[in-house]
């Protein structure tokens, strides 16, 4: 006779990664490599404590191509374009959207990267601390 062993679901865990770019002037961007967060993963929220546009990228190759990006200017299909949100001063937390999913496809990392782009979107100098909210479902 087969046994038969039930499915288990094992839940991702939730995780809270920082980064933080050099001072940047207005207008200015810097990149960002984000680790502990997984080669897969769901977003839950983002937040900066200066006002700035984040870009999130599916590889380093990605993060490249799209640098030059006007903020104006949505990224094309298939860019590698994981996720694009400004904060302001009003607003520095930013809720991730329904499906906002991440994934790494940076295949010679030894440790999984999640790419990020920060450009500094304030009126002053600053370096921009990223904080990404997520639950992890692939390390």
């Amino acid at each position: 006779m087969v046994s038969w062993l039930p499915r288990t679901q094992v839940p991702g865990q939730s995780v809270s990664v920082s980064a933080t770019t050099t001072p940047l002037l207005p207008g200015a961007s810097a990149l960002l490599d984000l680790s502990g967060l997984g080669r897969l993963g769901h977003f839950l929220a983002i937040s900066t404590d200066a006002p700035g546009w984040v870009s999130f990228y599916s590889s380093a190759a990605a993060r490249e191509s799209d640098g030059s990006r006007p903020i104006t200017q949505d990224p094309a299909p298939s860019s590698g374009v994981l996720l694009d949100l400004a904060t302001s001063s009003s607003m520095l937390t930013i809720t991730a959207p329904p499906g906002g999913t991440y994934f790494s496809t940076d295949a010679t990392a030894a440790t999984p990267l999640l790419r990020a782009l920060v450009r500094n979107t304030g009126t002053a100098q600053a370096a921009i601390a990223v904080t990404v909210s997520a639950v992890v479902l692939a390390p």
